[in-house]
């Protein structure tokens, strides 16, 4: 088990300039992030993957919770909170614009959440089809000066040694990097028509690894350890399907997404089989997710706008596309599970941003959990603006969870928070603590981004004192016991509440006015006995 002692980890760069990445109006929300405060402050401090500012430099404490779970669980108190903020290791975003006014397109970068833009080339050729390497140190892109043919060009992440690796009269586009780096996958026209084609990092041993009469593009690369195939596109069977092919054993290629059905740029999932593509839904082209060989694709984007050109975040939590929904084509930034939420990462009404590609993490504002309105990605609301208290959950994937304690101000003073022992005992059962307050008002936990948060009202029942239960796998809240405040007059060393194991969970003992669920439902009134297990209590 982890403990806050070593998660104190040094964040990179805490103050963080915040530069958007466009202007203009549309029916997104432009997506960017406050940052943490100011570095090397008194009032800034850093807990694990959380950066904390407090309201003073002195009084702010984080206490380590017991729990033989996943996650580490630490109260934070003794001073208002007036930011909270997680880090993680994010993708950076590269791609294709016109947005600096010169002739062509050229390659940029921001962060994830569209901060941090950089021009990395500016010239009179446009340069396109950018690709991140899997180190992140390097990308791919495609360059043409005009009225010359397009060759395969690679620089370093920060845009300094631009060098061809091609340099002939033929069409060479669409570059992808293998999952180790060593070779590049790219479309060229050099032997008549359309194929895939393999060349190393350096440009060296260029070979065909399709040979067909058909139209062969848009490569992506399996990242797949133990199926290192290279997806394309290829309209062989009349209309343009998605197929494979291993580059080391060149022959007949398998068509991998059922057919007639004209998708097109497929991109693999980073560590799953899975392919994310676009293909036409009327006279709309929609972003879709399909298991290859296993499920019926699923359309995500669902708009009635253009959406195309689709890439995986590392962690295959995200994918980003160019869509048309602000009018000219902009970068848009979605989760992949429900809610199914997007982001625009650029906002241009007449300016091309396009060819995404998603790499090279570096330590970034993950979520916004308290702070101003508006203050996480998207201008969505962080949980509260401001906390006397809270508890939150982390591990070694980073953030997990946050549950803020809810009292005034006037009751700053008599905030008692302290952990239950005996709840470590006996293995991964809940973890425990109470909190005690002249009264609690209410719980509020994260639910997740753009969502509303999960909330115990408990200010009707005018609660002094409760018991909480998390669990230890996931740090969410599975259980609240509101206290007898005439059986439990203080939460230090009291024997009001005794615990024993049973199973997985936990015998709780004690006198509760009210037991409730995860959900923040009152499930029992006064009672003397819950089992509290991560299932959620059961009264007897």
């Amino acid at each position: 088990m982890l403990r806050i002692t070593s998660l104190l980890i040094a964040l990179c760069a805490l103050t963080i300039a915040v530069v958007g990445c466009g202007s203009g109006e549309g029916p997104l929300a432009p997506a960017p992030s406050p940052g943490p405060p100011t570095g090397g402050d008194p009032v800034t401090h850093e807990v694990g993957p959380l950066v904390v500012r407090a309201a003073s430099a002195a009084g702010f404490v984080a206490e380590d919770i017991p729990t033989d779970g996943e996650v580490t669980l630490v109260a934070l108190h003794g001073c208002t909170i007036e930011y909270l903020a997680s880090q993680a290791m994010l993708d950076r975003i590269v791609f294709a614009s016109e947005r600096d006014g010169s002739p062509g397109e050229d390659i940029w970068i921001c962060n994830l959440d569209g901060s941090h833009l950089v021009q990395l080339t500016k010239n009179t050729a446009n340069e396109v089809h950018p690709c991140w390497s899997p180190d992140g140190t390097k990308i791919v892109f495609v360059r043409q000066w005009p009225y010359i043919d397009t060759d395969i060009v690679v620089m370093n992440a920060d845009g300094s040694g631009i060098r061809a690796l091609t340099a002939n009269t033929d069409m060479d586009t669409r570059p992808c990097f293998s999952p180790d780096g060593r070779r590049i996958a790219f479309e060229s026209d050099r032997s008549a028509n359309s194929e895939i084609w393999v060349m190393f990092a350096d440009g060296s041993d260029v070979r065909n690894v399709t040979s067909d009469s058909s139209c062969d593009t848009a490569p992506d690369w399996s990242p797949l350890a133990y199926d290192p195939r290279i997806f394309f596109v290829s309209d062989r069977a009349t209309t343009y399907d998605i197929y494979s092919i291993d580059p080391d054993l060149p022959g007949a290629a398998v068509l991998a997404v059922s057919a007639a059905d004209n998708e097109w740029a497929p991109s693999h999932h980073p560590f799953q089989q899975r392919l994310a593509f676009h293909k036409f839904v009327g006279a709309a082209r929609e972003i879709f997710v399909t298991e290859w060989g296993y499920t019926a694709p699923r359309n995500l984007s669902a708009t009635p706008e253009n959406q195309e050109e689709v890439a995986w975040s590392t962690d295959g939590r995200y994918v980003c596309y160019e869509s048309s929904v602000t009018g000219d084509p902009d970068i848009v930034l979605q989760e992949v599970e429900e809610p199914y939420s997007k982001w625009a990462l650029t906002h241009n009404a007449v300016v091309y941003d396009q060819h995404p590609d998603l790499g090279s993490p570096t330590m970034q504002t993950d979520r916004v959990l308290i702070g101003p309105a508006g203050a996480d990605w998207g201008g969505n609301d962080p949980i509260w603006s401001a906390a006397y208290a809270a508890i939150a959950a982390f591990s070694t994937d980073g953030y997990e969870n946050l549950v803020r304690i809810g009292i005034s101000a006037a009751h700053v003073g008599s905030l008692q928070i302290a952990p239950l022992s005996q709840t470590a005992a006996g293995g991964e059962r809940p973890a425990g603590v109470v909190v005690e307050a002249a009264k609690i008002v209410n719980l509020r936990e994260d639910a997740g981004r753009g969502r509303e948060p999960t909330v115990w009202d408990l200010g009707p029942l005018g609660v002094t004192a409760a018991a909480l239960y998390f669990d230890p796998q996931t740090g969410k809240l599975i259980a609240v016991l509101a206290l007898d405040d005439a059986t439990y007059p203080s939460a230090a060393g009291s024997p009001a509440i005794a615990e024993r194991p049973e199973g997985s969970g936990l015998v709780v003992t004690g006198s509760f006015t009210a037991v409730f669920d995860a959900a923040g439902n009152r499930v029992a009134g006064p009672s003397s006995q819950v089992v509290v297990a991560a299932e959620g209590p059961v009264v007897r």
